[in-house]
């Protein structure tokens, strides 16, 4: 007996440690399986045993590497303190981990959704004693399998003794698990509690004010603009070229490479122009929110946003006051949730580099064989030949990205020696000359783009809508391939609005920004033409006109670009991180000798990255029954998410939309369509998608709502040929042959053809002819009973 006390008072090594800790796993492990098979007999999942677990088990190891690597330094001291106390502690550490897994895991397949921030709020709401009524069934469960997973470790001794440095083996298991994209189907469920808890009570700069929508104000509309127009009775067009990197360095009097944009530079002197304008965003994508809904960014951007707040916006004013609107981009336009935004904004025809056929060449493959899509001259001829005149106004907006690295421009070697002709002809200042020579491909892209400009408004000029029409260019932030001179550089762009309805051309020197557009704009309408606008907005600006070039309490916010809202404008000065600097009058920084107002404009800049995340993060821009966010999700949606989680956990959706493809070949349309609808909800742009959905339909016979889909699906994409196929399947299906008509002649315009489509067209054809003989049989028959006397 002496000998086995003895035996038990020795300390613990590092052996038992381990055991412990595989001993949790194996506990975690379970939980998962009884997580899977909880949802598998409600409904939720359709097998137990799947990719899902297995990634879940993936996650549930990194977690248990993390946790083991913040308690093997406690253990080792408690146990050189006092031999077991180590071993206890550890135990009780983990065992209490395990019944809050056990816990929030039972949470989460009686309610279908992971607790995390709110979660008190969450437990309050469903009463402690509920959520706590399975700890003593966990507890039980828990000891049991704890203890044999310990004893069933012990074979393992000579194999965990090899395991050394053992600190160094577990930080490389967590960091592994990093890689793996989670979903809280299987992700760790007390990771992600803690995570977000602590998150919320180290976030120090929380929004305490008393105003649940703090953004939200009187609108005075703007009535300035408008007097400088001399109107038609008809409403205006609206044209927007956001130009990709260019700012102010290259439009404006006194622009240090203004002879590379002659145009521009011409179009300005017969333009109202601000030759102090600010974009809020230092990159292309985000300055789309701030120019068309002066709206606030997040953390990441605006549009990349989870859930998009409500909000009323360019688009909003002029969708309800019946303009036809678009948006053409030769990129991406699933970039940065664009896509998205602009689909929830109701955007009339979005075109992306999707919609471009084979007449429309691609900018040429960088050095990794990728290729941004299409070249501006290509973006403007693709909306000229799109062009259609209507009766209703018009807006269109042009994204441009030919002055966008790697600046890979058509017939390259003519505007590189254009740039050569510039240097030669003195037009730049001999300090500038080596720079530009180091970097012709980027000035090379300018002269390319303001020519592309140039071509674009004069075939505009020859339409008839080109003289009701104002004309609104600006850059998306300047260039940052160039030197700038201060922090304030990157947002110098220039703003011009031409149009053929100007009295006169106006220089306006006014500091403003891409967020005082918006608030112009609808002052110009409602001014103009009497169209309503919202009483109260959440808009950053206010408009573009004000005496002088400083407004005192004007607020300008700087998003320098995803994660980083680094710059903050009140008045004549600028907060750069800690600095506070005077603004110049022509927009230069200077540090001045003293700022009676330093901690009140810190604590404004704060108090906006306050308001900023909380608005965006929890839907308080503008208040209302139809702001879509409030609503709570039901039970048998968040069943579905817990579904869609399980077999599809990455940000891949074109592997998604394989899966759903595949679980509609198999006879599985419901879960398909569940499928399709997320993915489109995601990335409404997914033109595959979208086929597949309209081909569910028509496989069910749903034959309307398959042609309604599919037909918008071929209007959104008019050179994706497997729209057209899919849709003339329905239409020959559903027996209405006679669309494939029009079908074939929009096909032949976008130079769309292939064997396949051809033998549908031909089969279309082919069925109309033996319906029609049919017909004329039949009526033939018809007519010759009545010549026979017989009725």
């Amino acid at each position: 007996m002496k000998k086995e006390v003895g035996i038990r008072a020795q300390k613990r090594d590092l052996r038992d440690f381990t055991r412990l800790v595989l001993a949790f796993f194996m506990c975690l492990v379970a939980l998962s399986l009884y997580q899977n098979i909880s949802l598998f007999a409600s409904g939720v999942l359709d097998d137990v045993l799947n990719k899902s677990l297995l990634i879940s088990i993936i996650h549930h190891l990194g977690f248990t590497s993390l946790l083991a690597i913040f308690l093997v330094f406690p253990y080792k001291i408690l146990e050189n303190i006092s031999a077991e106390s180590g071993f206890k502690s550890t135990t009780l550490i983990l065992f209490l981990t395990l019944i809050l897994e056990g816990l929030l895991t039972r949470y989460y397949t009686d309610q279908y959704e992971i607790l995390g921030a709110g979660f008190a709020e969450r437990i309050n709401a469903m009463g402690w004693a509920h959520f706590l009524s399975y700890a003593p069934l966990f507890a039980f469960g828990i000891v049991v399998l704890m203890y044999l997973s310990y004893r069933g470790t012990a074979r393992f001794y000579v194999f965990i003794n090899r395991m050394y440095p053992f600190t160094i083996v577990l930080f490389t298991l967590f960091l592994a698990t990093l890689i793996s994209g989670k979903n809280p189907v299987n992700e760790n469920k007390t990771e992600h509690l803690v995570y977000h808890q602590l998150k919320e009570l180290l976030d120090f700069n929380k929004y305490e004010g008393e105003e649940e929508y703090p953004l939200l104000k009187d609108f005075e509309p703007p009535r300035k603009l408008a007097a400088y127009f001399d109107f038609k009775k008809e409403a205006p067009n609206f044209v927007f070229i956001v130009m990709d990197g260019i700012g102010s360095d290259f439009v404006g009097e006194d622009a240090r490479y203004r002879a590379f944009m002659p145009f521009l530079n011409d179009l300005a002197t017969n333009s109202l122009y601000w030759s102090n304008n600010l974009s809020n965003t230092g990159e292309a994508i985000p300055s789309i929110s701030t120019l068309f809904g002066s709206l606030p960014f997040g953390e990441e951007g605006f549009t990349n946003l989870e859930n998009l707040p409500e909000s009323y916006t360019l688009f909003d004013l002029l969708n309800e006051n019946g303009y036809q609107t678009s948006f053409y981009f030769g990129g991406n336009v699933s970039l940065d949730n664009l896509g998205k935004f602009l689909y929830e904004e109701n955007v009339g025809l979005i075109s992306g580099r999707k919609t471009f056929g084979s007449q429309y060449t691609p900018q040429k493959a960088d050095a990794a064989g990728i290729s941004l899509g299409y070249p501006d001259g290509e973006l403007f001829r693709k909306w000229l030949d799109d062009y259609s005149s209507t009766d209703s106004p018009r807006l269109d907006i042009f994204l441009t990205q030919s002055t966008k690295a790697p600046f890979l421009i058509p017939s390259a070697d003519r505007y590189e020696q254009g740039v050569e002709d510039i240097i030669d002809q003195g037009l730049v200042d001999q300090k500038d000359r080596r720079l530009i020579q180091k970097n012709k491909e980027v000035f090379g892209s300018v002269l390319y783009s303001d020519h592309a400009v140039n071509d674009f408004m004069e075939k505009y000029r020859r339409k008839a809508e080109f003289y009701n029409t104002i004309f609104i260019i600006t850059g998306s932030h300047n260039l940052s391939e160039l030197p700038q001179r201060d922090y304030l550089d990157r947002y110098r762009v220039p703003l011009i609005i031409y149009s053929p309805l100007l009295k006169a051309p106006v220089k306006n020197s006014s500091l403003v920004a891409h967020t005082d557009i918006l608030p112009e704009m609808a002052g110009l309408l409602n001014t103009g033409f009497g169209m309503k606008v919202p009483a109260k907005v959440s808009w950053l600006g206010d408009g573009l006109i004000h005496k002088g070039i400083f407004k005192e309490d004007k607020v300008i916010p700087l998003f320098r670009h995803r994660g980083n809202l680094q710059e903050y404008i009140v008045g004549g000065h600028c907060l750069s991180g800690n600095t506070i600097y005077k603004i110049g009058a022509d927009l230069s920084l200077f540090q001045p000798d003293k700022f009676q107002n330093e901690d009140g404009m810190e604590e404004s800049f704060r108090e906006f990255k306050a308001i900023n995340r909380y608005v965006t993060f929890n839907d308080k821009l503008l208040p209302g029954p139809e702001n879509s966010s409030i609503a709570e999700t039901t039970k048998e949606e968040k069943s579905d998410l817990v579904w869609i989680n399980s077999v599809f956990n990455s940000e891949d959706f074109d592997n998604a939309y394989r899966t759903a493809r595949e679980l509609a070949i198999n006879g599985d349309k419901e879960r398909a369509l569940l499928l399709c609808d997320y993915i489109l909800k995601k990335v409404p742009g997914h033109a595959d998608t979208e086929i597949l959905k309209g081909r569910i339909y028509a496989w069910n016979k749903q034959y309307r709502q398959a042609a309604n889909l599919l037909e918008r699906t071929v209007k959104k994409y008019p050179v994706y040929a497997d729209a057209y196929s899919a849709l003339l399947d329905v239409y020959f299906w559903s027996d209405t042959n006679h669309k494939a008509l029009d079908l074939k002649d929009q096909m032949r315009k976008h130079k769309v053809s292939s064997e396949e489509l051809d033998q549908k067209i031909r089969r279309a054809e082919e069925k109309m002819r033996k319906d029609q003989t049919l017909f004329n049989s039949e009526n033939l028959g018809y007519l010759n009973f009545e010549e026979d006397g017989y009725e």
